[in-house]
């Protein structure tokens, strides 16, 4: 899914701190959403999920106009 108006759309990257000066990219890992796969995960279906490359922390950004209930 493409979300133009997302704020990483704006920026194009996206790190995490790690104290003093380390930054840590993160990686998109947004999972497919094909339907023949099962989705536990059903929240995961509007954004787009970056996980840490050091930690494994993950965040979410998500357009306001995919989830006018801010769900």
């Amino acid at each position: 899914m493409v979300l133009p108006s997302s704020a990483f759309e704006l920026t194009r990257r996206a790190q995490h701190w790690h104290g003093g000066d380390k930054w840590a990219d993160m990686e998109e890992v947004t999972p497919s959403h094909n339907p023949a796969e099962a989705d536990p995960e059903r929240g995961w279906k509007s954004g787009r999920i970056f996980r840490c490359t050091s930690c494994e922390e993950q965040f979410r950004i998500i357009d306001p106009a995919d989830n006018p209930a801010g769900r």
